[in-house]
């Protein structure tokens, strides 16, 4: 930061002294912001399943993936104790050099031994706005060439201190009223049912009473004996304080109507006691808000309303909508007749019965059946399909909304691995072969990272998206919706390659609940991507490749090269390393190498955006290029014609 005291020294110019009679001094209290951290979409993201007035231990959180050879989930929470439901941090040591890794200070921190803390800050950075421009498309040479990803010795260890402006700059992700400006449908109600005769059914998907139980009786079928381990309802306790909410044998429980004609969930009214495990009813909360600010038509907001963040309480807090009362003409004495609708809309009702101050489990229920039921009637005229069939979304409202649908399928079926993949199991001895000890480790690339990815490499419905290392499927999932892109994912460990199989199944019911149109073009496959058949056939379509190769080695890293020489011109390749060495020249000796066919530039991300340390790091977007190679050869030949 800048410093407001004059030169670091101490040294400041002495000001003249004037003597004046007298002299009245009117002090101004200005509020500074300087020390708060700036909030970051990720954050807002959070927070969208941080539910505002609940303030209970909530465990969402917004899921991106990032894997380091094999993607691992992570749960909010500070707690040591690996839960069912929380996503493992970076466990072990990806090289021999020490990784000083600080835990976040986002609201969805990776779990770790030490205490938060807030990442030093240098001073007298350059600022924001000039850091951001040159972020851009940066040159590289302020990369260390421990960066480069073909090093046979990379070094890992990070440096001290955290640059400045670790937060996501808005102008990253989109400003607010940025809208998508895609020109497909992002909703599809009329193509959903229960059964899929449409290819979008919901059957089978995994509801919150059977996280709750630990005992996942659907397809998804959930980890071994997890349910049997003291992991069920004796985790969670009561929310409101009435008779009749209390945990018990037949814990209360409220049903959700969902935007899809029939489609219901039962939520338990519970709450976990260690903020690491599912919350159901911040959850259902953050549900219910999303619904009422994207699926009501103008014509029944003044039904439904909204279902705001506000802390303050919400019996002080005044209504957004003018008042229903008639107010008499001027001169007239006549009374205006009662209002024959109710006073409070529902979201109203909802919120103020959520309250903290209050937590009206009675007052929830009457709430909950007045939104189901005009939900109902809602559906059957055929309003929410109309509204949706031409709604149009701006970039952060998308994002936000892609992040809870997604993070809810995240939490029902990948959550009850986290122990596994935390703690890895015995591979098989092919799998054991095929990897390095510092690869046999995990992370995720988070849903900020890869809403980066979407959009600075343009993906949309037109594009094929490829992730090589794709761990549990997050960021081929995220593509396939967010974008709209045809998406593909390979993973070599069993674990998350599992995951990623009952994720895709989870997700495309949940697509289906809330009515999204996302691509059914998408697959999951295990293996090595260094040999499986079908790689070479999605490189050859692939418009952008991410590659997490934080951790691979230079072997690895060379392989990938070899293969990246079939991808077509202007494809894109994101990556944790560069492919190209730092001050790449091309001559007579390298113009056949993977550098003579690629531009690189170095990119920055930000605080949170994966899941292995807090604070900011760079990637890099490698694009193929194979003009400037036909130049050189070109201007090679005309020499050696011009020496003859």
């Amino acid at each position: 930061m800048f410093s407001f005291f004059g030169d670091q020294d101490g040294k400041q110019p002495r000001p003249p002294v004037t003597v004046v009679s007298k002299v009245s001094v009117v002090k101004k209290t200005s509020t500074s912001t300087s020390s708060s951290t700036p909030r970051s979409p990720a954050a807002s993201a959070s927070n969208a399943n941080g539910n505002g007035h609940l303030k209970v231990p909530s465990s969402s959180t917004s899921t991106s993936k990032g894997k380091i050879n094999g993607s691992s989930p992570i749960k909010n929470g500070s707690s040591s104790t690996p839960s069912p439901l929380s996503r493992p941090t970076l466990l072990k040591k990806v090289s021999s050099a020490k990784l000083d890794s600080k835990p976040s200070s986002s609201p969805r921190p990776a779990t770790s031994k030490s205490s938060p803390a807030r990442s030093p800050i240098p001073k007298r950075k350059a600022n924001l706005v000039a850091r951001i421009e040159s972020e851009s498309e940066s040159s590289g040479s302020d990369s260390e060439s421990s960066d480069d990803a073909l090093d046979p010795k990379p070094k890992l260890k990070r440096r001290k201190g955290s640059p400045t402006g670790t937060s996501t700059p808005t102008s990253l992700l989109g400003r607010d009223d940025d809208f998508l400006g895609r020109k497909d449908e992002l909703f599809c109600l009329d193509e959903v049912d229960m059964r899929g005769e449409y290819d979008r059914g919901w059957v089978g998907f995994v509801g919150c009473e059977e996280v709750l139980n630990g005992k996942i009786k659907g397809w998804a079928s959930g980890s071994n004996g997890w349910g049997e381990n003291g992991k069920g309802l004796e985790k969670y306790q009561a929310y409101f304080p009435q008779p009749g909410f209390e945990n018990g044998e037949n814990p209360p429980s409220v049903e959700l109507l969902y935007p899809a004609e029939g489609c219901r969930e039962k939520f338990v009214l519970l709450t976990p006691a260690s903020p690491r495990e599912f919350n159901p009813i911040s959850e259902l909360r953050t549900a219910l808000r999303l619904i009422l600010e994207h699926y009501i038509p103008p014509s029944h907001t003044h039904i439904f309303g909204t279902l705001s963040d506000s802390l303050s309480d919400p019996l002080e807090t005044p209504s957004s909508l003018p008042s229903r009362l008639t107010s008499p003409f001027a001169g007239s004495l006549a009374t205006p007749p009662p209002d024959s609708m109710p006073t409070e809309t529902i979201g109203d009702a909802l919120r103020k019965a959520l309250a903290p101050n209050r937590r009206d489990g009675p007052g929830f229920m009457r709430a909950m059946e007045r939104f189901n039921s005009a939900m109902e009637e809602l559906q059957c005229s055929g309003l929410m399909k109309s509204h949706m069939k031409v709604k149009q979304m701006k970039k952060k409202e998308w994002s936000v909304l892609v992040d809870f649908v997604h993070d809810s399928a995240y939490s029902r079926v990948v959550g009850p691995y986290s122990h596994e993949l935390e703690h890895h199991p015995k591979h098989p001895t092919e799998v054991a072969e095929a990897i390095s000890g510092k690869e046999d480790a995990y992370g995720e690339l988070r849903h900020n990272f890869m809403s980066r990815v979407i959009e600075q490499t343009k993906l949309g419905p037109d594009s094929v998206f490829v992730d090589l290392g794709s761990g549990v499927g997050n960021c081929v999932l995220q593509a396939a919706l967010q974008a709209g892109s045809r998406s593909y994912g390979f993973e070599l460990l069993p674990v998350p390659a599992h995951c990623a199989r009952l994720q895709l199944k989870e997700v495309q019911r949940r697509w289906t609940m809330w009515g999204l149109k996302g691509n059914l073009n998408v697959e999951v496959h295990e293996g090595d991507f260094r040999v499986h058949p079908m790689v070479a056939k999605r490189l050859r379509e692939a418009d952008v490749v991410l590659v997490n190769n934080e951790v691979f080695p230079s072997s690895l890293n060379i392989d990938l090269t070899n293969m990246f020489l079939d991808l077509k011109d202007g494809a894109k390749i994101v990556s944790l390393k560069p492919f190209v060495p730092e001050g790449f020249r091309m001559n007579e000796s390298n113009c056949d190498s993977f550098g003579a066919i690629v531009k690189s530039s170095q990119h920055t991300y930000y605080q949170d955006w994966v899941t292995w340390k807090g604070d900011s790091g760079k990637y890099y977007v490698q694009i193929i290029d194979r003009t400037k190679r036909a130049k050189f050869e070109e201007e090679m030949m005309s020499g050696r014609r011009s020496r003859r």
